[in-house]
């Protein structure tokens, strides 16, 4: 088992366990006490009404079908969020209850059977139109397909050799127990899902779309199943993907002072940021006092919330300690109320991008649209979303000098004013540092709400400097479009394929690349994908486990940061995803599993050298999906197939490994030599 998940394991024991592990990025979705973020919907008795008790609350688990009267049979239904959810990893447990229900068109009975179904689009029916991670005795990880015509079609990622029905994709081996707790993972990117049951990867598919032509699905609400079974449900956790870059833990400062009107909702958001600080590797230091602006205390700080703060809260000496706070690299995250302050501080004003007029009253529900999916704070957001909240009018439209990410369609409500253009989430480098702002987060409920705590987490982890968007400062060296920062092994322009946004190995061993430039310290962030590998498991282990997506990044062409599919393999032999190939291994197993985006962020510090005699050697910390996987270690020598050490910078090389595995998202910041 991967030993994150034996860690889950040890500390959830025999009984329900906290809705989330500290460190480990996930928040509740279910939170162990109520049906807050879900409604129930039945085939017979429809939404939100359950006369029979059939979906009830117990011990911080979910307990579905637990009927007095076991031989009559129920209509089947689910329990659903009420949001959409796009790009995230859900992880959840559940176990069978002893009870079974009839069914009357197989009186000859059938297997105790429940479901995970997600990307659900469309009415609300017994049948909704989804795909369902299957969870049934002796069954658990096959694909169904629920629909109505058009009917969605896939490229099935399954290591089954069986002949494969239309509509059902079988897991490749059994991995499910049937009478302990299983813990299930669905990795969903985009239009693509990968089935992990007990730590062991069992399917997967690519390419999900709606007819043989049509759209790709990517996002939809999130149900789980009854069916006739009784099933128990807890810890079900979800955690968005690519929020989440390199680092060491960090310190962030959430600011409360008003100096006008105060919102009740603060002390929910101060709680709130905690709660993500527990899950994401920061502390929180939270304060109303603005004795806290000093330039020495605020050091200590990656970014500094400013929670619906109002009026004027900073003097002038307080001002001028932020301002060099965020010309020094400093983060600011401005929520709702914070850009109804400081109105006599012009600096202020275009840090937060725009300041607040007015709203309409009450907290009416609107819609609001994704315009950039591709921002950490936004990269699980469905397209659009439907919320109640507190909506500000501007007196100002940031746009020209902002990015902005999240739009309010103003036909959804009334008050708005903005001539439908009407931001209302955004970011920006600001004079040295980096700003994000969102206008949401008016109600105590948004600080319970998954959606929002995404878009916060995004939030914060950008002005922290902890995502993977590229500093100002960087030089990106694939950006989705091209290869032109690229040349092959013979310095002419490489020739491999840029396809959807993705840079992939033509897989023939014979073409490596690397960057035009040349580099000696630097931090590097890249995001790849490894093939999914047939068989996957020790049953019919691959003999040669370098054949398992197999690539790597050479830092200066010389030391090579190992890529390959180790999820659910042993760390061995100086060679697996994470290691610096034969010199060391990873601390820790952080792949995840193949047919993922995974991502790697790396500092390096060249070795130093006095003319051609080498007088300390290179250190590379690198973090694997957000995971420390080496801590500054030393390479003592060039690695296999690197380049030979010597004194003069080298480039970034990609290596092409006999698999198509592909690239995406690679930026590269140069350090001085103090870094």
């Amino acid at each position: 088992m991967n030993p994150f998940l034996m860690a889950a394991w040890l500390q959830i024991g025999a009984t329900a366990a906290p809705a989330s592990l500290a460190g480990d990025g996930f928040m509740p979705l279910f939170n162990g006490k109520d049906m807050a973020n879900f409604y129930t919907f039945r085939q017979v008795d429809g939404k939100n009404n359950d006369p029979e008790h059939v979906f009830k609350i117990e011990d911080g688990m979910i307990h579905m079908l637990d009927m007095a009267d076991i031989t009559q049979s129920q209509p089947n239904g689910y329990m659903a969020t009420n949001n959409e959810y796009r790009n995230y990893h859900l992880r959840l447990e559940y176990k069978w209850g002893e009870k079974k229900l009839p069914v009357p068109r197989h009186p000859e009975g059938l297997p105790r059977d429940a479901g995970l179904l997600f990307h659900i689009y469309g009415p609300d029916s017994v049948w909704p139109q989804c795909v369902e991670f299957q969870i049934q005795e002796h069954d658990t990880g096959d694909i169904w397909l629920l629909n109505k015509e058009p009917r969605p079609t896939i490229t099935a990622t399954s290591n089954s050799a069986t002949t494969q029905p239309a509509q059902r994709f079988k897991h490749s081996q059994e991995f499910d127990s049937l009478t302990a707790w299983n813990t299930v993972d669905l990795y969903a990117t985009e239009n693509e899902a990968v089935y992990v049951v007990n730590g062991h990867v069992n399917n997967g598919f690519k390419k999900l779309r709606i007819g043989p032509d049509g759209a790709p699905i990517t996002q939809g609400k999130i149900a789980l199943q009854e069916e006739n079974s009784e099933v128990f449900y807890r810890n079900v956790q979800i955690k968005p993907l690519f929020a989440t870059g390199g680092g060491p833990a960090y310190k962030v400062l959430v600011f409360t002072k008003t100096a006008g009107f105060k919102h009740a909702s603060i002390p929910n958001g101060v709680e709130a940021i905690k709660l993500l600080g527990e899950q994401n590797r920061f502390t929180v230091d939270a304060t109303d006092d603005a004795t806290a602006f000093t330039e020495e205390n605020l050091k200590q700080y990656k970014a500094v919330v400013f929670m619906s703060t109002t009026g004027d809260v900073l003097n002038d000496a307080q001002q001028s300690a932020f301002e060099k706070y965020i010309h020094s690299g400093g983060g600011y995250v401005g929520v709702h109320a914070a850009s109804d302050t400081e109105y006599d501080w012009p600096w202020y004003g275009q840090l937060v991008g725009a300041y607040f007029s007015k709203h309409p009253s009450g907290t009416p529900t609107a819609t609001v649209r994704v315009e950039d999916a591709d921002h950490p704070s936004t990269s699980s957001l469905p397209s659009t979303w439907t919320r109640v909240d507190e909506w500000y009018n501007f007196k100002s439209n940031p746009r020209q000098n902002v990015h902005v990410l999240v739009n309010i369609d103003e036909s959804s409500y009334k008050g708005g004013d903005m001539n439908g253009d009407h931001p209302i989430t955004w970011y920006h480098d600001f004079e040295g540092g980096r700003a994000w702002y969102t206008a949401m987060g008016h109600t105590k409920e948004s600080y319970s709400d998954p959606l929002f705590l995404m878009q916060l987490m995004g939030g914060i982890e950008y002005a922290a400097g902890r995502s993977r968007v590229a500093p100002h400062d960087a030089i990106v060296l694939f950006d989705g479009k091209d290869a032109s920062q690229w040349l092959g092994i013979d310095d002419k322009p490489a020739t491999w394929p840029v396809h959807d946004g993705v840079l992939e190995s033509p897989a023939t061993r014979a073409n490596d690349i690397h960057t035009r430039q040349t580099f000696e310290d630097f931090q590097l962030h890249a995001e790849f994908k490894v093939p999914a590998t047939n068989p996957p498991h020790t049953n019919n282990e691959i003999t040669n486990e370098q054949a398992r997506g197999n690539s790597g990044i050479y830092l200066q062409g010389r030391y090579e940061c190992q890529i390959l599919d180790s999820f659910d393999h042993p760390l061995k032999d100086l060679n697996d995803e994470g290691a610096i190939y034969s010199v060391k291994d990873a601390l820790v197993n952080a792949s995840q599993p193949a047919e993922t985006w995974q991502m790697y962020d790396i500092t390096f510090h060249a070795a130093k050298w006095n003319g051609n005699q080498k007088t300390a050697n290179a250190r590379a910390t690198v973090y694997l999906n957000g995971v420390l996987v080496q801590d500054d270690t030393e390479i003592p020598h060039f690695t296999t197939s690197g380049k030979p050490e010597g004194p003069e910078p080298g480039p970034i090389m990609l290596q092409d490994h006999l698999n198509s595995v592909q690239f995406r998202n690679i930026w590269i910041k140069p350090l001085k030599k103090n870094d």
